[in-house]
C-alpha cells in the first residue's frame, strides 16, 4: 500500500461508525481527498485536536488501489486557525469557503492554486476583522481558477464595449456582462461599470494586494447578488452555509 505526504487543510468531518471519523481533506499534493480516521473518536493522542474543521496539518496516509477512500495514518498540526472560533461570524465565513471548495472541487484533482487561496483566507479570517469584500473576492477568485471566470470586460452576446452611463445586465446562464440592446432575460442582474472594474480587479490583484481593494457600497450590493447566484446557478443549490450567512446579515 503506497504511502503519501502532504500539506491539507479539513473542509468536512463526520462520525463514521461508533470509533472512526470520515474527513474530507483539501490537500496541495492530490486535490480533494476523503479518508477514514480509524479510532479517531476516542484516540486521544493520535488525532487529538488535529482534524478539526479549518484546520491546517501536515497529513501522511496511505491506501489500497482501486478503494476510494484513503487511510489517515498520522496527522500533525501546522496551524488550527483558533481565532476563527472564537466568533460566530467568522465561523460561518469559513464554512462558506471550505464548503465552497468542498462542492465546487472534484475529487483527486490538483490545483495548487486552489489550495493557496483558501489558505490564504482562512489565514486572512484568523487574523483581520470581517469584511464582506473578502466574500466576494474569495469566490470571484475560486470562480476563475475552476474555470467559470466570468466575462465581465464587454458584451457577451455581441462583444461591444460597456458602457459607462447606461444599465448593464449580468447573465447567470450565460456567466457574463450584457449590454441594453442583448438585454432580453428577466433572469439578468444589474451591473454598473464600477462593480465590473472592482470585479476584474478582485480576481487579477496578486493575494498579498487583496485587503487593498475596496468595494463601494452599490459594488457590494450588486457583486453580492451576481456571486451568490451565480454559485447556486452552477450547483443546482444554495449552500447552507450562504444561508445562514444571509439570515445572520439580513441580506
Amino acid at each position: 500500500m503506497p504511502s503519501h505526504k502532504t500539506e491539507a487543510i479539513v473542509i468536512q468531518s463526520m462520525d463514521f461508525g461508533e470509533r472512526d471519523k470520515l474527513i474530507t481533506f483539501l490537500t496541495k499534493k492530490f486535490g480533494k481527498l476523503k479518508g477514514i480516521a480509524k479510532g479517531a473518536k476516542n484516540s486521544k493522542k493520535r488525532f487529538s485536536g488535529t482534524l478539526e474543521i479549518f484546520s491546517h496539518i501536515n497529513l501522511n496516509f496511505f491506501e489500497k488501489e482501486n478503494l476510494g477512500l484513503a487511510r489517515i495514518e498520522s496527522v500533525s498540526l501546522i496551524d488550527p486557525f483558533s481565532k476563527i472560533n472564537e466568533s460566530i461570524e467568522k465561523v460561518t465565513y469559513g464554512s462558506y469557503f471550505v464548503e465552497l471548495v468542498n462542492e465546487m472541487v472534484g475529487e483527486r484533482e490538483e490545483n495548487k492554486a486552489i489550495f493557496t487561496l483558501l489558505l490564504y483566507f482562512l489565514r486572512l479570517l484568523n487574523r483581520e476583522k470581517i469584511c464582506e469584500e473578502y466574500l466576494r473576492i474569495y469566490e470571484v477568485r475560486l470562480l476563475t481558477l475552476l474555470g467559470y471566470q466570468p466575462q465581465l470586460d464587454k458584451c457577451i452576446i455581441c462583444q461591444g464595449e460597456i458602457g459607462l452611463k447606461v444599465q448593464n445586465w449580468f447573465s447567470l446562464k450565460r456567466g457574463g456582462v450584457v449590454c441594453p440592446t442583448c438585454h432580453k432575460g428577466i433572469e439578468d442582474l444589474p451591473i454598473s461599470l464600477g462593480t465590473s472594474r472592482v470585479m476584474k480587479a478582485a480576481r487579477s490583484y496578486p493575494l498579498s494586494k487583496i485587503t487593498r481593494i475596496k468595494f463601494t457600497a452599490q459594488a457590494l450590493k450588486e457583486s453580492r447578488q451576481i456571486l451568490s447566484n451565480f454559485v447556486e446557478y452552477q450547483l443546482g443549490k444554495r449552500l447552507k452555509s450562504l444561508q445562514f450567512l444571509e439570515q445572520m446579515k439580513g441580506m
